[in-house]
């Protein structure tokens, strides 16, 4: 089962420590001083950060098939807030980022930060609602595609490691 859970938690917890850094840059770029010098994090953090979510989501979907309704069952509302929220984060990202001409922080830049901070909260409860029912319920897992998804667990974390790191080493 430890393979199980490496899985699900290495790709999800890596998701949740860039995404709450993530957070804090775009809190940080509220105060002005430093907001035009901040906007590359999110060209390089969006889809990488994604991209270990999705891989993690697929995980515990893949692994945990017999049990899907159960999982859903307690991940539902707080996936659906964040959903919601990331939604939210789409929009004002394209506006701030495309679409705006200034750099005047404005109430859509506080509209983004607050997306960044509610679908950072949604998503831990997920985590740790998903954890609940893993621990608490012990649901089957379904072992037979491990050998499969091991190398795919390296080659996502090998893809996502190298942007990570050039941009947090050189911003």
């Amino acid at each position: 089962m430890i393979t199980v859970y490496a899985l699900i938690y290495i790709p999800i917890l890596l998701f949740v420590l860039a995404f709450l850094y993530e957070t804090f840059l775009s809190l940080k770029r509220l105060s002005g001083k430093s907001g035009s010098k901040l906007s590359g994090y999110v060209d390089a953090t969006w889809e990488v950060t994604n991209t270990l979510l999705v891989f993690g989501v697929v995980m515990l979907l893949m692994l945990f098939t017999k049990s899907i309704d159960v999982i859903a069952a307690y991940v539902f509302t707080s996936t659906f807030i964040a959903a919601t929220a990331l939604l939210i984060r789409a929009i004002t990202y394209l506006y701030i980022f495309y679409v705006r001409q200034s750099n005047r922080i404005t109430p859509v830049d506080w509209l983004f930060a607050l997306s960044h901070l509610v679908a950072a909260g949604a998503l831990v409860v997920t985590v740790l609602s998903a954890t609940y029912v893993l621990f608490a319920k012990h649901p089957e897992a379904n072992t037979q595609f491990i050998p499969y998804f091991l190398p795919g667990l390296a080659f996502v974390l090998a893809i996502c490691a190298i942007p990570m790191w050039r941009l947090y080493r050189e911003r």
